[in-house]
């Protein structure tokens, strides 16, 4: 009998893989050499095809445990969840906004909040490291015509 959570994760992983092919479709996909913008779309929900298909025969193929000898379930961290989830919401509004170094200061430092023994001066020292070495790898290392700061300054 396979194990409902396993189906769950097969499921919602079959979903994101479904929604990134319909979303890769009409793109080009190019070549691994000269990749066109629909290639990691399609790489990606192919690998979740793959993942999910793997997890459905993972589940069918283990024997399910007998329920005094099954170790209880641990319990879903929501705290981190919300916090990672608003993290790319935040980026998302706000890279065009106020440009990439604010957005990923904002986008760290809410995600950091997943994590409960950091302090305040440690996520700030965090957040901002980590925008600026974002800063430095995608605007000038890698040439990206990313906006760096808000348009009004």
């Amino acid at each position: 009998m396979p194990r409902n959570r396993d189906l769950l994760t097969a499921g919602l992983a079959a979903t994101f893989a479904l929604i990134l092919l319909s979303f890769g479709a009409h793109l080009p996909v190019g070549s691994a050499v000269r990749m066109g913008p629909g290639f990691i779309p399609r790489a990606v929900g192919i690998a979740l095809l793959v993942v999910a298909a793997l997890i459905v025969l993972k589940a069918f193929l283990t024997r399910p445990t007998r329920a005094r000898d099954a170790a209880p379930e641990a319990p879903i961290h929501w705290r981190g969840a919300a916090s990672i989830s608003f993290g790319v919401l935040v980026f998302a509004l706000l890279i065009q906004p106020i440009g990439l170094l604010a957005s990923a200061t904002a986008t760290v430092f809410f995600s950091s909040l997943a994590q409960q023994s950091d302090g305040w001066s440690e996520r700030v020292i965090l957040a901002g490291s980590l925008a600026a070495i974002a800063g430095a790898v995608f605007a000038y290392g890698l040439g990206l015509p990313l906006p760096m700061l808000p348009n009004f300054l």
